[in-house]
């Protein structure tokens, strides 16, 4: 009985000592995979982790976001207003003619005889005028509206005639272009071919300011006259 029960001793003893080597073995041919670790892997992320090894999505990149800005970032998550704009993009849409400086000549020859035979040349008209019109300008076709309505403040003629005020009212259609790193707008008459011409002292998302001349064909007290109209305009975006 105790020859028996020492032989299973030794039996049991061999199997346990093979066993453990074969599973030795096994071990050291499948070495464990490193830990994985999951994280931002973007290294232009605020949040880039250098540990990651599995991106999860959470990178936040701050940049521009919108595809019309001339910045735009496709790889932005988070918009950190620092879009930019060209020009033509601010431009489009509709503009009230706030305030409206203005200044042209007129040659007043025609009205010498209403005056009394007086000698009458050229007079300047001059003045300020609020909501004096609107400009609307379409950048996908670079097409525009013009439409300058205003009265002009009342003058002297000849030192002692007094002139009420004259009413603008002048409309136009046609396209529009930018020149000079877009500083300038030009505007050309469809129907006429005329261009006036603007310097853009500044512009923002809803205000501009502008300066140029204009050409337009007024009638003044029965008289057409053909006029080059000195403007400075503040505009307001709709």
């Amino acid at each position: 009985m105790i020859t028996t029960l020492f032989r299973l001793s030794i039996f049991f003893l061999f199997f346990t000592i093979i066993f453990s080597c074969d599973k030795d073995e096994n071990n050291s041919n499948n070495p464990p995979n490193p830990q994985e670790i999951y994280g931002c892997t973007n290294e232009d992320a605020l949040n880039f982790n250098l540990e990651a090894t599995i991106d999860d999505g959470s990178c936040i990149i701050l940049g521009c976001t919108d595809e019309s800005a001339t910045n735009y970032n496709p790889e932005a998550t988070d918009d950190d207003n620092s879009c930019e704009y060209s020009i033509a993009y601010i431009l489009n849409g509709t503009w009230d003619i706030i305030l409206l400086d203005y200044e042209t000549e007129i040659d007043l020859s025609a009205f010498s005889e209403l005056a009394g035979g007086l000698p009458l040349g050229n007079e300047e008209i001059s003045g300020q005028a609020q909501d004096a019109g609107t400009w609307t300008l379409n950048s996908e076709n670079y097409s525009y509206t013009s439409d300058l309505d205003f009265a002009t403040e009342e003058f002297t003629l000849a030192t002692f005639i007094p002139v009420p005020s004259i009413p603008f009212n002048y409309s136009n259609t046609g396209t529009w272009e930018l020149t000079n790193n877009e500083t300038d707008l030009i505007l050309t008459d469809e129907n006429t071919g005329e261009q006036s011409e603007y310097e853009i002292i500044s512009i923002s998302e809803n205000n501009a300011f502008v300066v140029g001349t204009i050409q337009v064909s007024q009638d003044i007290m029965g008289f057409n006259f053909d006029l080059e109209l000195d403007v400075q305009m503040q505009l307001l975006k709709q």
